[in-house]
């Protein structure tokens, strides 16, 4: 038995169980989209001058269209939910564990997500901006909780950087290409091969992942310290 695989079950049914309040009557999710994409278009910002690089552009892709992209992953897990026994058998454990982290992250994220969209009805506001979103941050509070979120970036961007070394892992994900995408698992297959793609793209990204990580944890900080310019720029990786 590997270790990680009921880790990645618990971290997968925690994620599609959480998506399912979406589907909920009444559930808001044109303020949903209004939180979301104001901390997409942040991200952005934020790390404007590190992702302009060609060299770390496709992993900064990946950080915000696939770890943070809003509502389509839900046809990504219930593809995973399908092939699970199969990824369970086939993929490493170490492989396991990544997966099981990025469910784990993208829920508590849609969780944090849920929260702000819920202060943001509260403050009865239609739109947003630093002011606002720092109010609301520390009107969700769980600062343990956000700080674990920063944590799991980090640990899964340091695990991923070192996936991509192993030519077996990329062989393999490879060789699942074709039957996956025949089964009808594009998505997921598309996600596993763009996240080990942008991230050997980097060579040794792990200043990518560094930078990232000091920037959020700043930001956090920040945040609920209740500071005016919680966004700042700070440095990026030299060219």
């Amino acid at each position: 038995m590997k270790p990680n695989a009921e880790h990645l079950r618990q971290a997968l049914a925690d994620s599609h169980s959480l998506a399912g309040r979406l589907d909920e009557p009444g559930f808001p999710l044109a303020e949903l989209e209004i939180v979301q994409s104001w901390q997409r278009k942040r991200l952005a910002q934020s790390f404007r001058d590190l992702i302009s690089q060609q060299r770390y552009r496709a992993a900064g892709d990946f950080f915000l269209n696939e770890l943070y992209g809003g509502l389509h992953f839900r046809e990504r897990d219930q593809e995973m939910e399908r092939v699970l026994p199969v990824m369970v058998r086939m993929l490493r454990d170490d492989m396991l564990k990544v997966l099981a982290e990025a469910f784990e992250l993208q829920a508590l994220s849609l969780e944090f997500d849920m929260d702000m969209t819920a202060a943001l009805l509260e403050f009865g506001w239609n739109e947003l901006n630093t002011d606002r979103y720092g109010e609301m941050y520390r009107a969700c509070g769980r600062s343990d909780e956000r700080e674990r979120q920063v944590e799991l970036i980090h640990r899964l961007g340091l695990e991923l950087n070192t996936l991509v070394h192993h030519r077996l892992v990329l062989l393999l994900i490879r060789t699942l290409r074709g039957p996956a995408r025949a089964a009808g698992f594009g998505r997921l297959q598309s996600f596993l091969e763009q996240g080990l793609k942008a991230f050997q793209l980097m060579g040794d990204g792990t200043e990518f992942v560094e930078t990232i990580w000091r920037k959020e944890s700043d930001v956090m900080l920040r945040l609920f310290a209740g500071d005016k310019d919680p966004f700042r720029t700070t440095e990026s990786p030299a060219n």
